[in-house]
C-alpha cells in the first residue's frame, strides 16, 4: 500500500512536468467538479470508487467516462467537460448541478449537505 508522502511525490512529480497553463486547469479547471460528482456518486451508490482532483485531471478519458455512467445509474445524463462546467440533463433537458444532485439523492432516499460538493470558487455550484 502507498503511503500518502509517496502520493504526494508522484503528484508533485507529474505537476512538474505541466506547463503553466496546463497547471492553471489542475487548478481552475472543471476535473473539480468531476471528481466531486464521482464522490457524490459513491456515497449515494452509483459508483464504486471516488477520485480527487488530480486523479481526474490525470485519468480524465476513464474517469470522465465513469463519472458519466454513474450518473446515467441515477437518471441523469451528464456531459463532463475538461474545460468547462460539466451539463446535467433529466428528462431531456438541461437542470442545475444542484438539481442533478438532488435528483441522484432523492432516488435512493438519502441527504446530501451541497457544501460538501461545493466548488463554488469556480462558480459551479
Amino acid at each position: 500500500m502507498t503511503t500518502r508522502e509517496e502520493n504526494l511525490k508522484k503528484i508533485n512529480a507529474e505537476l512538474e512536468k505541466l506547463s503553466d497553463d496546463e497547471l492553471d486547469k489542475v487548478a481552475g479547471g472543471h476535473t473539480v467538479s468531476t471528481a466531486y460528482d464521482s464522490q457524490f456518486l459513491q456515497k449515494m451508490g452509483f459508483m464504486d470508487k471516488s477520485y480527487n482532483d488530480f486523479e481526474s485531471f490525470f485519468g480524465w478519458s476513464s474517469i470522465s467516462k465513469s463519472v458519466d455512467s454513474g450518473w446515467a445509474k441515477a437518471g441523469i445524463t451528464c456531459v463532463t467537460d475538461f474545460f468547462n462546467n460539466n451539463k446535467y440533463f433529466k428528462d431531456g433537458k438541461e437542470v442545475s448541478r444542484y438539481e442533478a444532485y438532488k435528483t441522484a439523492a432523492d432516488k435512493v432516499g438519502k441527504t446530501f449537505n451541497p457544501d460538501d460538493y461545493n466548488v463554488s470558487r469556480f462558480g459551479l455550484f
